[in-house]
């Protein structure tokens, strides 16, 4: 069964406040191409098409489908990502106000835009295999800015925990985050499995 390309395109504009014109420059596309879609007129190609399956990301399990609600509603900033891209699939109210312009992100590998202790943590080898083998918990960090979203920086510091788990076959991570001493020194910790009392 196709799918209903102007549904999906409603709801994420609806969903993050975006109007047509925002919404075409978040997919490089122009304002009358989303019209066009909208109404049905036309159909995205498939390279859209990918795009726009993992803008419009539905979880498909009921824990995951109650988890971004979770994080829609948490009074900090917090992210739930697909971890092996680094897709960002869901952003709380509060991330939106300390960066206005993740909401631009959300179905969209971070990669590209990773700076600082998130690109750190993305080069570490020793710890991107240890994920792979199933044997971290999560990471503590203390962070400055992690994302070069274009938008003025984010000068203040956080503490985020990151916890990491598996549902549907994937891996996902669940970052929570909550105001640093402006003197905090920024870094990580790995938690893993067998330990007990967590970061050291």
């Amino acid at each position: 069964m196709p799918e209903n390309w102007s549904a999906v395109i409603r709801q994420y504009r609806a969903r993050f406040g975006l109007t047509q014109q925002a919404f075409a420059a978040l997919l490089g596309v122009s304002q009358r191409t989303v019209s066009r879609w909208e109404r049905g007129q036309d159909r995205p190609n498939i390279e859209r098409q990918r795009q726009l399956r993992d803008l419009g990301w539905t979880p498909t399990s009921l824990m995951l489908r109650n988890l971004a609600v979770s994080v829609r509603h948490c009074p900090v900033p917090r992210a739930l990502s697909h971890t092996r891209d680094l897709r960002l699939l869901e952003v709380s109210k509060a991330a939106v106000a300390k960066r206005p312009s993740i909401r631009n992100w959300v179905g969209h590998r971070l990669r590209p835009i990773a700076t600082g202790v998130l690109a750190d943590i993305m080069d570490d080898g020793a710890l991107q295999k240890a994920l792979a083998r199933r044997e971290l918990s999560g990471l503590v960090t203390t962070t400055g800015s992690v994302l070069e979203t274009g938008d003025a920086p984010v000068t203040s510091k956080f503490h985020t925990t990151i916890s990491y788990f598996y549902e549907d076959g994937d891996l996902f991570s669940d970052a929570i985050s909550v105001p640093a001493a402006a003197d905090a020194t920024c870094g990580y910790t790995p938690i893993y499995h067998d330990e007990e009392g967590g970061a050291g």
